[in-house]
């Protein structure tokens, strides 16, 4: 299992002040933009950008990142490792240093996704018991160094996103339903009878309060990733693991009474996205959503009321994405071949300018903090 040890930290904590190689300086006014990078060397990084794209936090990581929970006065953000996931890190958002690192408990890993609790006390975690071939929601202290309190059943295999449902105390987690082990790297040992899931949790105790399913001929879909709009309505992105040559849905909807709506989308932009979709993001009005396709350098944007088809934007290897406040339905973009660039469905995309986002590969997923 891994650990940061005090070496470790000393190093973090000594590049969070030298805030190289980008020229990375204190966090001004306004949001940032928080997301995990490779540099060319294949380092990894957490890494955070103002509005113009010019960086404002630049830290090395021990190995890949992921998923990345920002807490809800904006003062915290947690990286979580890449799946299979051996550490976390929370962050300082006004200087980039270190506020606390953890690790997942002895026989489990970092399914690469959480979400902080509303109030901001509790960081909710998704996980893997290997030994008990069950997927977990791990509970975490921000108050005590984000030590581990409790574990909840996520209600299948695999976990991956996790996110808070307005109001009333409850998370949706994506149960991405295929079977993995850390002594077979990059196997998937089930995929013929894998069973992905939405599963809505209550944060009273855990307990899985509702279920979801899609219908048995869509079972090799994974629901892997997350968002939620203003009235609640989940949308969920997925990835095929069924035949090359049929093309499926790749997202849907989720509404509050419990109501499951696949999208439609026109048939050329479902194959540029070639059976894969790798981040989501909601809109900061929670009125539309992206959808990213890093194979297929596509991303694809949808209304929440009706799942409406808005458009597609093209970007190599894009799969980083989130809200863009200063534009209405608008979005950040980057790619994993380098390019940030700010998006909507009805506007032009603007390519922003500078060494970061020109140069900087960008892995899965971006926050706005």
């Amino acid at each position: 299992m891994w650990n940061l040890t005090r070496r470790a930290t000393l190093r973090l904590a000594a590049a969070a002040a030298a805030m190289l190689p980008f020229g990375a300086r204190p966090r001004a006014e306004g949001h940032l933009w928080f997301g995990t990078r490779l540099d060319a060397q294949g380092g990894a990084h957490a890494t955070a950008f103002d509005a113009e794209g010019r960086p404002v936090i630049d830290l090395p990581l021990p190995a890949r990142g992921h998923g990345i929970a920002v807490s809800p006065d904006r003062k915290i953000a947690v990286v979580m490792g890449r799946r299979p996931g051996r550490f976390a890190l929370a962050l300082n958002l006004a200087d980039g240093s270190v506020a606390a690192q953890f690790a997942p408990s002895e026989g489990c890993d970092f399914c690469g996704h959480a979400v902080f609790s509303a109030d901001g006390r509790l960081l909710y975690a998704t996980e893997t018991d290997w030994e008990g071939e069950r997927g977990l929601v791990g509970v975490y202290d921000a108050a005590a160094g984000f030590a581990r309190v409790a574990a909840w059943e996520s209600g299948g295999l695999d976990p991956h996103d996790v996110r808070l449902l307005p109001g009333d105390g409850r998370i949706v987690v994506a149960n991405g339903g295929i079977l993995t082990h850390p002594d077979a790297p990059g196997a998937k040992l089930n995929l013929e009878d894998m069973d992905s899931s939405l599963a809505v949790l209550s944060l009273a105790d855990g307990s899985i309060e509702r279920h979801f399913r899609l219908e048995p001929g869509l079972f090799q879909l994974s629901i892997r990733h997350l968002v939620v709009g203003r009235d609640g309505t989940v949308g969920f992105v997925m990835q095929y693991e069924g035949p090359a040559e049929r093309l499926v849905p790749l997202g849907g909807l989720l509404r509050p009474d419990g109501t499951l709506q696949l999208l439609e989308m026109p048939r050329d932009g479902l194959a540029d996205l070639r059976q894969y979709c790798g981040s989501a993001a909601a809109d900061a009005a929670g009125e539309t959503f992206g959808m990213t396709s890093p194979r297929g350098g596509s991303a694809a944007f949808f209304r929440f009321s009706d799942g409406g088809y808005l458009g597609s934007r093209g970007l190599s290897d894009v799969c980083a994405i989130a809200a863009d406040p200063a534009l209405a339905g608008g979005f950040y973009i980057a790619g994993g071949h380098g390019g940030i660039e700010r998006v909507s469905p009805s506007v032009r995309a603007e390519v922003l300018q500078g060494d970061l986002a020109r140069t900087a590969l960008w892995d899965n997923h971006m926050a706005l903090a």
